[in-house]
């Protein structure tokens, strides 16, 4: 009898243990703060769990000087965005695993001061990581927005096998999810864009008026000092006002169905005398003379930037001009045939972070199929697309989101 209590004990143990994987101190490839560690990995039956270790630095002779001229900054604070999720790119595709609840650490907009010295440790609870996932990104948010300090990793590696042949779950892509033959629209859509001086180009911030028949008009305010504007709103027609200081109204007919919508506005300083044609704004970006391709060496680690690789605005279809620097690195992969090369795209931060991580794979990944097209196996490519969230500097222009939006190459094997 007691052979056969200690039996099942041992199997109710042994599943137990099956069912939670749990990874200590897993590798990170990359993250946007030191200040946050991640400390564990547990994946349950219904959730992906992450511990998490804060350490405020305690501040340097400057920052203490600056805090004894002004007491309000002897403390900082930490949050956790409520739009965090958990994303793979997974053979070209992005899935994404909500943010589900936290322990330790308030969800913004609230918050928690920390002293320099402080040490917090919290927990994080996401949706469940599907089995076979065991590569994944941590986005918490976008740093620069409304001035929060994010904390972001990318690439890390857990304990996470793939269930046997025939077993269910399939990942679910960051698409709003629809029962078959269900035409229910999503719950909310993001409807964002920016607002510049139709002479000069350059950003201006104003006020955002969203009208819709029979509805309370919403009003909002650009970003500080970006002209950026983003709101979620349900799918329906809009009339969208911009409205800035010294220059003239502007208005425009936006129609937000299923998926993102971005919608830029050019305005025209009061008495201003009108163009000779309409503003709008450039459709692709100069194409740069450069031959990146003859600049790279066949060593591991090796990176340049594609920078004559050109796409449609906010699509991922190749321009022509692509293709003499498409050529170059055709005929450089068959120059050097045991060389395995990374892609990784990027693009600026204008719009939703979802959908720029999408539109940033998909660019990678016609890259790739260019390439393969032309005589290189795929299995020397791999592909990566990192969305706004590795950005060269902080945009706050055209010309400085033109170096953001990039897709780099990089060696991988010899």
């Amino acid at each position: 009898m007691k052979k056969q209590v200690f039996i099942a004990l041992f199997s109710i143990l042994f599943a137990t243990i099956a069912q939670a994987q749990v990874t200590l101190n897993p590798r990170v490839e990359g993250r946007t703060s030191e200040d946050v560690t991640i400390t564990k990995v547990e994946l349950t039956s219904q959730y992906t769990i992450i511990s998490l270790r804060y350490e405020d630095p305690v501040p340097s002779i400057k920052d203490r000087y600056l805090r004894r001229m002004n007491p309000s900054m002897t403390a900082s604070n930490i949050a956790i965005d409520p739009e965090s999720d958990l994303q793979v790119n997974s053979k070209g595709k992005l899935y994404s695993f909500k943010f589900i609840k936290a322990e330790g650490i308030p969800v913004r907009p609230a918050k928690r001061d920390v002293r320099p010295g402080d040490v917090v440790s919290f927990v994080v609870y996401f949706e469940r990581l599907d089995p076979g996932l065991e590569d994944f990104n941590l986005f918490e948010c976008r740093d620069g927005m409304d001035n929060w300090h994010c904390w972001n990793f990318y690439h890390i590696h857990i304990k996470n096998p793939a269930l046997k042949k025939n077993a269910k779950k399939t990942p679910a892509p960051v698409v709003a999810k629809k029962e078959a033959g269900s035409t229910i629209p999503p719950l909310t859509v993001l409807i964002s864009g920016q607002v510049y001086d139709a002479t000069t180009k350059e950003v201006i911030d104003g006020r955002i008026v969203l009208q819709k028949p029979g509805a309370k008009n919403d009003t909002l305010k650009t970003i500080s000092s970006t002209g950026v504007y983003r709101k979620n709103v349900k799918p329906a027609t809009y009339q969208v006002t911009v409205i800035a200081p010294g220059y003239e109204p502007a208005t425009a007919t936006v129609t937000v169905k299923e998926n993102a919508v971005e919608k830029d506005f050019y305005l025209r300083a009061t008495g201003a005398k009108p163009a000779a044609a309409e503003v709008t704004p450039p459709p692709v970006e100069p194409t740069p003379k450069e031959a990146p391709a003859e600049e790279l060496k066949a060593e591991v680690g090796a990176k340049v930037e594609l920078k004559n690789i050109l796409f449609e605005t906010g699509k991922a279809d190749l321009l022509p001009e692509s293709i003499e620097g498409l050529t170059q690195v055709v005929e450089w992969l068959k120059a050097n045939p045991t060389v395995e090369i990374r892609l990784e795209g990027h693009t600026d931060a204008i719009g939703d972070s979802k959908a720029n991580m999408k539109l940033s794979i998909d660019r990678v990944t016609t890259v790739k199929q260019y390439l393969v097209d032309n005589g290189i196996e795929a299995s020397r490519i791999e592909t990566q697309g990192f969305g706004d969230t590795k950005p060269l500097v902080n945009s706050t222009n055209d010309q400085q989101r033109r170096q953001n939006r990039r897709v780099e190459l990089i060696v991988t094997k010899k």
